[in-house]
């Protein structure tokens, strides 16, 4: 069944799937979201259950949340995967965290 795994031989019942993580059916281990993505949720059975992390904050490899950037970074709507904040570039800057811009 999709959202379950089983890492078990001769389990007689799968195993929820993980917060930060998919399990397609017939998985053998919760699949991390990937970045850029997150979820809390422990019934994903595909990627694209993963939430898309918002402008403003990123998202790192099977996260369960989406973090705010840093003072002095941001996203944008336009960054098609948020892994990461980009810095502000020299002669910009931004005092507070979840920008979107510099």
């Amino acid at each position: 069944v999709g959202g379950t795994y089983q890492d078990e031989t001769g389990a007689t019942q799968c195993k929820a799937c993980e917060q930060g993580c998919y399990c397609p059916e017939g998985a053998a281990a919760a699949l991390p979201c990937e970045g850029g993505s997150y979820s809390s949720a422990t019934d994903n059975d595909e990627q694209g259950d993963c939430t898309p992390a918002g402008a403003g904050f990123f998202a790192v490899t099977g996260s369960t949340e989406q973090t705010p950037c840093a003072k002095g970074s941001y996203t944008d709507a336009s960054m098609p995967v948020k892994d990461s904040c980009t810095l502000c570039v020299g002669g910009t800057y931004q005092d507070s965290t979840g920008a979107t811009s510099c």
